[in-house]
């Protein structure tokens, strides 16, 4: 794994510098940013640890890694990846990426701008989606809703009765007006007349009229989005999260009024840095090359929590009809906010494992809460 890591970040870093000497041709453009340069220094450090390995195994020759010897090093790392992408049918990341429509910001620019665009849609998901429960009908009033300071987003499996019961009674309540908490859910026929009741009771639920399952987790992200626009939710920001998630409220949305404002375009939540599409076809990950042809992600936020202001949400609304679907939620916000230039912000206090109610006090939410006995301990422990 290492070796791979040290193969493909040296040709990736050696690449356009002698790509005429190797190649006897120009060497391609590469349009790095800030951050795809981080991602690269990680890989020349996992590539210098590599090195010294291979020579103490005797696999490469001591010599060789000298400084006059580095055109011939890159020229068979070059080989080497080459063979190894023609093999897989991967595209390199760093140097290769590019988009149909590739030209996303300009295409939001002239909506934004004007309405409309003379681009054709990739898809047609925010065109064709059905709304079984809409939640707009309680807060919303001759075209006029409330204002929120923070409205969260809850995807939430439509048989997660109890998860919602005590989110409602916790960190969801209606105890602050100026927060709201929206639960996401596909359709199930089973659960069907347990959900009517309970948006009769609460009229907090976003109900899709798909079918709610694994593959269809990432309609819970893009199809709110689409929704919080059209309907003109008057909110400063959005908080998308899984309902297994504990929130620490109060210092969530001074958080936000400090990192993000309502005209930054900014993500914030953990960030994953350098990750790779799963090809093996028994992984629920797995991501075909006509999905997705390339060896790395951008970055992106994991979709358990990601936070943004509606400034994102509207150009994150613009864009997805342009975008072929990917099912990974997280990945394809990520791909959206490398085209839209949004800055894609970590911050560990989005913690990515269980934390304790009272070690969450100076952080902002916790994972796997999957109980009710268990968000109501942590809530305590949080408020005391």
């Amino acid at each position: 794994m290492l070796y791979h890591a040290g193969v493909e970040t040296l040709l990736t870093v050696g690449y356009a510098e002698i790509g005429k000497k190797v190649l006897r041709r120009p060497a391609p453009k590469v349009d790095f940013n800030v951050n795809d340069v981080v991602m690269l220094s990680i890989d020349i450090l996992l590539a210098m640890a590599t090195k010294d390995m291979l020579i103490k195994q005797g696999i490469i020759p001591a010599d060789i890694m000298k400084f006059k010897k580095w055109p011939w090093i890159f020229g068979t790392l070059l080989v080497l990846l080459v063979l190894r992408r023609w093999s897989t049918g991967e595209k390199i990341y760093f140097i290769q990426f590019t988009y149909p429509l590739n030209n996303l910001i300009d295409i939001v620019y002239e909506i934004e701008t004007t309405g409309r665009t003379a681009e054709n849609p990739l898809n047609n998901v925010t065109k064709h989606y059905v709304i079984k429960k809409d939640p707009s009908t309680k807060f919303c009033r001759s075209e006029a809703c409330d204002s929120f300071d923070m409205v969260f987003i809850v995807k939430s499996f439509v048989g997660n009765f109890g998860q919602r019961v005590v989110i409602r009674n916790t960190w969801g309540s209606k105890k602050n007006p100026r927060v709201k908490t929206l639960f996401v859910l596909g359709y199930l026929e089973s659960f069907q007349s347990f959900v009517d009741f309970e948006y009769e009771q609460y009229g907090d639920i976003l109900q899709l009229g798909f079918k709610d399952t694994y593959d269809s987790l990432v309609y819970k992200t893009i199809i709110p989005i689409d929704w919080l626009v059209k309907r003109n939710i008057n909110t400063k920001y959005v908080h998308f999260l899984d309902d297994d998630r504990l929130v620490n409220t109060r210092r969530l949305l001074q958080f936000a009024n400090d990192n993000i404002g309502t005209t930054e375009k900014t993500i914030i939540g953990y960030k994953v840095m350098i990750s790779r599409p799963f090809r093996e076809k028994s992984s629920k990950w797995f991501t075909s090359l006509e999905e997705y042809p390339f060896d790395y992600w951008p970055q992106y936020i994991i979709g358990g929590t990601i936070l943004m202001n509606m400034k994102v949400v509207k150009s994150l609304a613009y864009s997805i009809p342009f975008k072929r679907i990917i099912r990974m939620e997280d990945v394809f916000i990520g791909i959206l906010s490398k085209l839209l230039k949004i800055n894609v912000v970590h911050n560990c206090g989005f913690v990515p494992y269980y934390t304790s109610g009272s070690d969450l006090k100076d952080k902002l939410s916790s994972p796997d809460y999957k109980s009710y006995h268990s968000v109501i301990d942590g809530w305590k422990q949080l408020q005391n």
